[in-house]
């Protein structure tokens, strides 16, 4: 029966609810995961494999080749220093070349094969420490850098952040943790999960907002920084029965749903609401869990005022019709009009003596 009229039902459920706060934001780069690569050594960029802003990287991958006179004398020293100390690895010249070649940016692996090779090599790879993309490239092929000078930096974009303006009243009811929903209008119909992390210390002196900063796992890629976002948070959220907003009716005499009974019947049960956010509403009393309740009951409701509506004016029609065909209809005992004729001859002498 419920079937056949196309009325949709809702279980009554458990949800995190909470006071909703609506606000707009724009997605940036998680600042923990950026990643800045200096060379601790000076020298020219030989090769460089990576070209442009944007390209991604893997953890591992080589992203350039420099040709440094200074590495390349420090590791000389350090086969001299080898050589002179046997294969006696305590040597104190041999653990001074060693420490030397460390703070100069070598791996304990690349420390390693030169000593298993026992060759300097001038042209030094450098591989990339996390999986990202180029966020800014300083350093070109053919360029000459320093310890001082910044070669590129690599973002991770797996966790972002979005940055949202919150009005002063807003602060006192929003807390580090609390859940977050990100939509995109480049994504209709897509949201992200996410928390609030940090909350600025600092207030725009034009807008008069505060910043707080959202952060979302992103491991499709699919939040780009720059991107505009609306965000929902949850402030003072708990676990509460909920139901869709749409499946309550608001009336004088309170909130009511249609709750539905076996056999196909629906009775309405007047219920206590409680905050409302993502098309939801808490109910504080008057349902139970399990429960089904009517998606739409306005729209049951006024489907059904409607037909009443047309069935009223129907019957009301043939009613009317019904009395105005019975008072049009002539009486046999009603009186004749007078004709035109007789009525204009009435009083006039017809050309004979009159009798009086």
């Amino acid at each position: 029966m419920v079937q056949t009229l196309g009325v949709r039902l809702v279980t009554v459920q458990e949800r995190q609810m909470g006071q909703a706060i609506h606000t707009v934001g724009t997605v940036a780069i998680d600042e923990n995961r950026l990643y800045a690569i200096n060379p601790h050594f000076s020298g020219w960029v030989e090769q460089l494999p990576v070209k442009a802003v944007g390209d991604p990287v893997s953890r591992g991958q080589k992203i350039a080749e420099i040709y440094s006179p200074e590495l390349y004398s420090a590791e000389q020293d350090y086969l001299v220093a080898q050589k002179a100390a046997g294969i006696d690895l305590g040597n104190g010249l041999v653990s001074a070349a060693q420490t030397k070649l460390q703070l100069l940016g070598l791996s304990n692996a690349q420390i390693q094969q030169l000593r298993q090779t026992g060759a300097a090599e001038k042209v030094i790879p450098v591989y990339a420490p996390v999986s990202g993309v180029i966020d800014s490239l300083s350093a070109r092929q053919g360029g000459y850098i320093t310890p001082q000078s910044s070669l590129m930096q690599v973002a991770n974009l797996q966790r972002i952040w979005v940055n949202v303006a919150l009005y002063g009243y807003q602060l006192s009811r929003v807390h580090l943790g609390d859940e977050v929903t990100l939509q995109l209008p480049d994504y209709p119909g897509k949201t992200w999960s996410g928390r609030v992390s940090f909350l600025y210390p600092t207030v725009n002196s034009q807008s008069r907002t505060v910043t707080a900063r959202l952060s979302f796992p992103n491991p499709g890629g699919t939040l780009r920084p720059g991107m505009y976002a609306d965000a929902t948070l949850l402030a003072q959220a708990q676990r509460m029965l909920a139901i869709p907003s749409s499946a309550i009716v608001r009336s004088q005499e309170g909130d009511f749903v249609m709750l539905h009974e076996p056999g196909g019947h629906f009775r309405p049960v007047q219920v206590q609401l409680g905050p409302e956010a993502d098309g939801w509403t808490a109910i504080s009393k008057g349902l139970q869990a399990g429960e089904r309740v009517v998606e739409n009951a306005q729209f049951l409701l006024y489907s059904e005022s409607q037909f009443q509506s047309v069935q009223a004016r129907m019957l009301g029609s043939n009613v009317a019709a019904t009395v105005n065909t019975a008072s049009t209809m002539p009486s046999k005992t009603a009186a004749q009009p007078a004709t035109p004729a007789a009525s204009s001859m009435k009083g006039m002498a017809m050309g004979g003596s009159t009798h009086d």
